[in-house]
């Protein structure tokens, strides 16, 4: 139980302190509420779903890497540089992927209410 504690309270940190989190947060919640008024089926809610996960999962990766970068020096460092920008990367690969397919669920749901 205490694993889960600490996880959970990651997540309240990241959270917190994360203008990016909390808009992949927000686009989250949009994409469940757009999920359930347009009754996607079982197979889209689990592209969803795990986009909503990778995309989480990423930002949390991203930010534990920026931390401790941060930790090893506050000077500037060229390998921390390419370090933190290939994880800021990551999380922007999945989150273009997530959108894409949002786009490919939710587009043509979208189009036939006009």
């Amino acid at each position: 139980m205490r694993s889960f504690y600490y996880a959970f309270r990651g997540i309240v940190s990241v959270f917190r302190s994360e203008v990016n989190m909390r808009i992949h947060v927000v686009a989250a919640v949009l994409a469940t509420v757009a999920g359930f008024y347009f009754k996607i089926a079982a197979g889209e809610w689990g592209i969803v779903v795990l986009c909503i996960c990778s995309v989480i999962a990423m930002e949390l990766i991203n930010t534990a890497i920026e931390q401790l970068c941060n930790h090893v020096t506050a000077e500037q460092h060229p390998v921390i540089k390419k370090v933190k920008d290939i994880a800021a990367a990551a999380v922007l690969v999945t989150a273009v992927g997530s959108f894409v397919v949002a786009l490919i669920i939710f587009l043509p749901k979208l189009i036939s209410l006009f």
